[in-house]
């Protein structure tokens, strides 16, 4: 158990993003859903594309559409446009499910910090956390994987079949 597990039941604050098909994407939208999350970057030369490697078997395994959403939140809004990010997905063969998101620097720092308690790098230096965090129906964090270890997918997915069965 890390110091993770103190943080488990916060609720995300409200935001406001946009995803890689320019549609708007607020807390309010993804309420109902379940959801793991990361952070990344499209021009991330390492970390981000074993990350996005690994949200692609959990996207995968969840071949019926249910109430399952994958957010990847870009770091780096100054280059990270919807067009940049749809082509992103693309390269990941992207479920519709899958969601990348950008916005303004203060909202996904905000979430990234304040919400999933996840450092999002400064825009001079762009690094992040590789936590995947899982977030229930209400809003609230469930879980908080190490994203970069492949040993992690199984456990990572029977925690989302568990979160889904949840009303």
């Amino acid at each position: 158990q890390d110091s993770s597990s103190q943080l488990l039941g916060k609720t995300l604050p409200p935001f406001d993003l946009t995803d890689q098909n320019q549609n708007p994407v607020n807390l309010d939208s993804l309420r109902g859903k379940v959801w793991v999350t990361n952070l990344m970057f499209a021009t991330c030369p390492g970390i981000c594309l074993q990350l996005g490697k690994h949200m692609q078997k959990i996207d995968a395994h969840f071949s019926k559409p249910n109430d399952l959403r994958i957010v990847s939140l870009s770091i780096n809004p100054e280059n990270d446009t919807p067009a940049v990010l749809k082509e992103y997905a693309q390269k990941l063969n992207a479920s519709p499910r899958w969601l990348f998101l950008t916005g303004s620097r203060d909202q996904i720092v905000k979430l990234a910090n304040q919400g999933l308690f996840l450092s999002a790098g400064t825009p001079e230096v762009l690094t992040h956390s590789e936590k995947f965090v899982l977030i229930d129906r209400k809003g609230a964090l469930r879980g908080f994987f190490d994203g970069e270890n492949p040993k992690n997918i199984p456990t990572i997915i029977a925690a989302i079949e568990k979160l889904l069965q949840e009303p």
